[in-house]
């Protein structure tokens, strides 16, 4: 069971409240700003990344069949702690839902897909490192900014250790999370993971036009775009 586990918050409060109650000191400032993290920083982004994704219709599909927030919830794994913690070069956190497919979940998030032509399982990963998970994951990810005008397949190569470049799954959590990283006529996400199938010099990229966001794969991967950007992103 993670630290981060709603019941060990719980554990800590009872402990914490039955000794000042007892007139005895508190169980230390450390275990106060433990505390003060673990839902804050945890507990917190853990129902709030969910409810989010609750609330776009995520669970309630025939994959899932989730009867109610709670349960859908219980299918929601915690933060990992490697990702919990900051960091300045990925200091965005995101919680994806794969289940329902590429195609289903654009629809839930509004995103253009398959009205731009596409159908599941025209988007494929470009090796196995881009392989996504089938279940519930977190990632961390910046915005894509410090890559702006670089060729998507340059950077998908440089990302080392647990740094890759993001695919399309993770591009359009990203985005339900933090809508502010694609921006109209200024900023749009390459996403070099994801390839269309039998064209592996293209790949995915997410931006907005005409006021709808939209997940198109013909973005050439050799050449750099005018206020395009990689994003990258670490999922431990």
């Amino acid at each position: 069971m993670s630290l981060f586990d709603v019941g060990h918050v719980a554990k800590l409060h009872e402990i914490q409240t039955a000794r000042l109650r007892a007139g005895q000191e508190g169980i230390g400032a450390q275990v106060d700003e433990l505390i003060r993290r673990l839902e804050l920083g945890g507990v917190n982004q853990w129902r709030i990344h969910a409810k989010r994704l609750w609330d776009r219709g995520f669970g309630r599909d025939p994959v899932v069949n989730a009867k109610n927030f709670k349960t859908y919830l219980q299918g929601i794994p915690q933060i990992p702690a490697g990702l919990l913690a900051d960091d300045a070069d990925l200091s965005l956190l995101s919680l994806a839902d794969p289940r329902p497919g590429l195609l289903r979940s654009c629809k839930l998030l509004g995103v253009l897909y398959e009205e731009l032509g596409y159908s599941e399982g025209d988007a494929v990963p470009f090796d196995e490192r881009f392989a996504i998970p089938v279940t519930p994951f977190w990632f961390r990810h910046d915005d894509g900014r410090k890559n702006r005008e670089r060729r998507p397949d340059h950077c998908r190569e440089e990302p080392t250790n647990d740094i890759l470049v993001g695919t399309a799954m993770e591009g359009i959590f990203a985005y339900a999370h933090h809508p502010h990283i694609v921006v109209q006529g200024e900023h749009i996400i390459d996403l070099p993971g994801t390839v269309p199938r039998g064209l592996r010099v293209s790949c995915a990229y997410l931006g907005v036009w005409g006021g709808q966001t939209g997940l198109d794969l013909s973005r050439h991967s050799g050449i750099p775009g005018p206020g395009c950007g990689s994003l990258c992103v670490r999922r431990k």
